[in-house]
């Protein structure tokens, strides 16, 4: 994966911290999109049943109060580590963790990228040549002879 992900983490403690400053923020984050889906879905399928209606505006709620709690981490982050004696607490800003966030981003779609580019290539199945696993080898012996099997 390389490039993407080489400025991920370091044993820099400095970059420890920024780091799970920024699996915070992005969990976080993603579980807001979820929530919001969630709430959106039971809205949409609730025919104003009192039951999920109230289990939508929950979630909303929910969504609003981690929302509120990660942006104050953001921001209050520097002012906690000055307090707790962390050296260069301004390293901590909202801009580098969200910089943090990006290449976290970066890194797992370059992944999954090369994953799915990749993958016929590293079919274990199949082949470039079989790419909807028509033929399946089973078995090669120490000759080299390999059993094939044909299935359809």
């Amino acid at each position: 994966m390389g490039n993407a992900c080489s400025n991920i983490i370091t044993a820099n403690p400095a970059d420890i911290i920024l780091f799970i400053f920024a699996l915070i923020v992005l969990v976080v984050l993603v579980w807001c999109i979820r929530a919001f889906f969630y709430a959106v879905f039971l809205f949409i399928f609730s025919r104003w049943e009192d039951s999920k209606v109230k289990l939508a505006w929950n979630a909303i709620r929910y969504m609003i109060i981690w929302l509120f709690i990660t942006v104050m981490l953001i921001f209050i982050a520097p002012t906690l580590l000055s307090i707790f004696r962390i050296p260069n607490p301004e390293n901590y800003s909202a801009k580098y963790i969200f910089v943090k966030v990006w290449n976290i981003i970066s890194c797992v779609s370059t992944g999954v990228t090369k994953i799915v580019t990749d993958y016929p290539n590293n079919n274990p199945f199949g082949s470039n040549a079989d790419p909807f696993w028509i033929t399946q080898t089973i078995w090669t012996d120490s000759a080299g002879t390999a059993i094939t099997i044909y299935q359809l």
